[in-house]
């Protein structure tokens, strides 16, 4: 479940505008978003994110809109989009593929306030929707249900829920046409760190926004940490380093990006994050420069494991030349160690 979505979900309280989510609950052939992908359809017109573009989008986006139209009774809908007779010559046709939609009418700002709640606490626990009418939901943890009623016939062993969630995947549970479960893990926020606000780090900020990343950009120089130089960053930072470090506290849902303006000063940003556990810790620079600030580092007695948790030079070796190439190669790894969990 995407942070923005619940978060647009909430805005959306005290006001008359009506929204639909709409999430992939079965794929056939090669779909471009897999099962539990989800979107966020307003009734005055914009969206959050996509379950694959193209025709069979737009056919699901204007479904969604006539649901809101509808009796207020009408909790919602499974839409299935079937190539070839809907889809024409779409995207999905493209690839040879089958999805089937469920389309909720959004209500209930207690239940998304709960689950917001979850993910930033970073409690295990996986959202459960009835894939049949009324489309209930309850949530549970790895021992019981917190939210909502048990549902009828479905038996979620502590086992079972640790393994969804550990997968970060939605899965559905069916025993019957009558009697089938999405379930779905509530994740942590994943964040992406980046230290420095120069060129590369625009770059890197601007392509990691739609690959669900919440962005902190932290530098020392006030003419670069502007948050007009980073619009789709979650936080820009003016602070030293140590201190800006300290404070953001790096955890296991954390990628860090270095590239500043200096060796002393990467060398300070890399000595201060590996006193945290983040999952991913890259640096931007020749291998002379990192073979240097590296050895500076075990001469002044940093242990020589920890060190090499770092991922230098920065970025997959795809020949990248320009700050946006170099962008792309950084988050195309750290797509892959974030892929690979």
């Amino acid at each position: 479940m995407d942070e923005t979505i619940i978060e647009a979900i909430l805005n959306l309280q005290n006001t008359p505008e009506k929204a639909v989510l709409a999430t992939i609950v079965h794929t056939e052939g090669s779909t471009p978003r897999d099962q539990g992908t989800q979107m966020l359809i307003m009734g005055n017109g914009p969206t959050i994110g996509t379950i694959g573009g193209g025709t069979a989008e737009n056919l699901i986006f204007k479904r969604a809109l006539a649901l809101m139209t509808v009796d207020s009774a009408v909790q919602g809908e499974i839409h299935r989009i079937v190539i070839n007779q809907e889809t024409g010559i779409s995207s999905l046709s493209a690839c040879g593929a089958n999805m089937d939609v469920l389309l909720e009418a959004v209500q209930g700002n207690d239940f998304w306030q709960f689950v917001l709640n979850l993910q930033l606490r970073g409690k295990d626990a996986v959202i459960v929707t009835s894939l049949v009418p009324p489309y209930n939901k309850s949530i549970f943890d790895s021992k019981n249900i917190i939210w909502g009623l048990p549902p009828n016939g479905l038996e979620l062993s502590a086992e079972k829920i640790q393994e969804i969630y550990s997968s970060r995947r939605a899965d559905v549970i069916r025993l019957s046409e009558e009697s089938s479960w999405l379930v779905e893990p509530v994740l942590k926020t994943t964040r992406l760190l980046i230290l420095g606000a120069g060129h590369v780090a625009r770059e890197v900020a601007y392509y990691a926004k739609p690959l669900d990343f919440q962005v902190t950009v932290i530098d020392d120089r006030s003419d670069y940490a502007l948050p007009e130089f980073f619009p789709e960053a979650h936080a820009v930072i003016c602070a030293d380093f140590a201190t800006g470090i300290n404070n953001y506290r790096p955890n296991g849902d954390t990628y860090v990006v270095i590239a500043t303006w200096s060796h002393q000063t990467d060398a300070e940003c890399l000595k201060g994050v590996l006193n945290f556990s983040a999952n991913y810790v890259g640096m931007l620079g020749s291998t002379k420069k990192v073979s240097t600030i590296i050895r500076k580092l075990q001469e002044a007695g940093h242990n020589a494991q920890n060190l090499a948790r770092l991922r230098a030079p920065i970025g997959l070796n795809i020949g990248a030349q320009t700050p946006p190439e170099i962008a792309i190669s950084i988050l195309a790894e750290i797509i892959s160690v974030r892929r690979s969990k």
